[in-house]
């Protein structure tokens, strides 16, 4: 037997026997081969279960809050002071006001792609084409591409003369700011009658997700693209979703977490303005194989061997060597002379 051999053996044991320490079912000692119960034994009433064959998934879970992602920040670009500004809460979404500077809308659009210069006549980028889709989408007649030519022009002063605006034909700071999609306001950053600088509101995402905190050897079960099943408040049905992010920040203490932003989808389904969230993450699986209770499982003899009570058809008992496997789920995989469908000895 090597040596990794001989940990993963030793670890399994440890498991096994704190599992089985802790009362979920020591009842046996096994010295030596497997041995047979007497018939006065054997026809004692058990509490019995069968083996049965199938998949069997180390999963955990994890606790976890419901939220709306971790918050960005929306630079006063504008250039005067702070007339007017959004209550928390509030959804900002394609050509509505995020702030105001001078009694002027600073309206969102969509981009990722932030404003860093003045979009005129001419221009061309990555920019531009973000503003001709905004424009495209709000009605007017534009070619969606990267050039600022005379049909974005047009669309501008109309869109302009739309909103009570002078018609510059130009597109600055003090009109929009682009922001990733519609917008949820977690916190106004900004007081009126100040100065547009710095970040005037900190957003996030409208959609709902889930957060959670793990030590760094959890968070190999949730690396970003797991798959994870999400239940609300610990009731109702659960719900697929996808680690989209993993942050390491410093714990309280010694150590570091990982925070965990899991994406979900939960249908047409209510969900409260906060809750707790279990979130499970599976780990290895067994495939096709027999499985007993954890409980079933008596521990002793050399090199950490197990055994199962296993009832015959005449209601006497033959005990049974198994090798133990993955463990999952209150259940243990095991190999050795039984079959499914034997129903094996569970003590109470």
């Amino acid at each position: 037997m090597n040596s990794t051999t001989t940990k993963r053996t030793a670890v399994l044991s440890a498991c096994l026997v704190a599992v089985l320490a802790a009362g979920l079912g020591t009842w046996a000692v096994v010295g030596g081969a497997p041995q047979e119960s007497t018939a006065a034994q054997g026809r004692t009433h058990h509490a019995t279960a069968p083996v049965t064959k199938g998949d069997l998934t180390d999963s955990k879970v994890f606790a976890g809050t419901l939220g709306y992602g971790a918050p960005t920040g929306v630079p006063g670009a504008a250039s005067g002071t702070v007339t007017w500004l959004p209550e928390p809460g509030q959804v900002v979404e394609q050509d509505q006001p995020l702030y105001a500077v001078d009694e002027r809308p600073v309206r969102a659009m969509y981009g990722t792609t932030p404003l860093w210069r003045t979009l005129e006549y001419g221009d061309k980028g990555a920019d531009v084409r973000q503003l001709n889709e905004d424009l495209a989408a709000l009605g007017y007649d534009v070619s969606v591409d990267e050039v600022f030519g005379k049909r974005t022009l047009a669309a501008v002063k109309r869109w302009q003369r739309d909103r009570g605006l002078e018609r510059t034909g130009t597109i600055t700071a003090n009109d929009v700011v682009f922001v990733d999609g519609a917008v949820r306001v977690d916190s106004v950053v900004a007081k009126l009658g100040q100065p547009a600088a710095g970040d005037v509101l900190e957003v996030t995402s409208t959609k709902r997700v889930v957060n959670a905190s793990v030590s760094q050897t959890d968070a190999e079960r949730l690396p970003v693209g797991a798959k994870v099943r999400v239940r609300i408040n610990g009731g109702g049905a659960p719900v697929d979703g996808e680690v989209v992010d993993a942050e390491t920040s410093e714990a309280d203490g010694d150590g570091k977490t990982v925070v965990t932003t899991i994406a979900f989808d939960a249908g047409d389904r209510q969900l409260p303005a906060a809750a707790s969230v279990q979130v499970e993450a599976p780990g290895q699986t067994a495939t096709d194989v027999l499985s007993v209770p954890v409980q079933a499982l008596a521990a002793g003899g050399r090199g950490g061997e197990y055994s199962v009570e296993v009832v015959r058809r005449d209601g006497t008992t033959k005990r049974v060597r198994v090798e133990v496997g993955l463990v999952a789920d209150g259940r243990a995989a095991v190999t050795g002379a039984v079959h499914e469908g034997d129903e094996v000895v569970v003590p109470s």
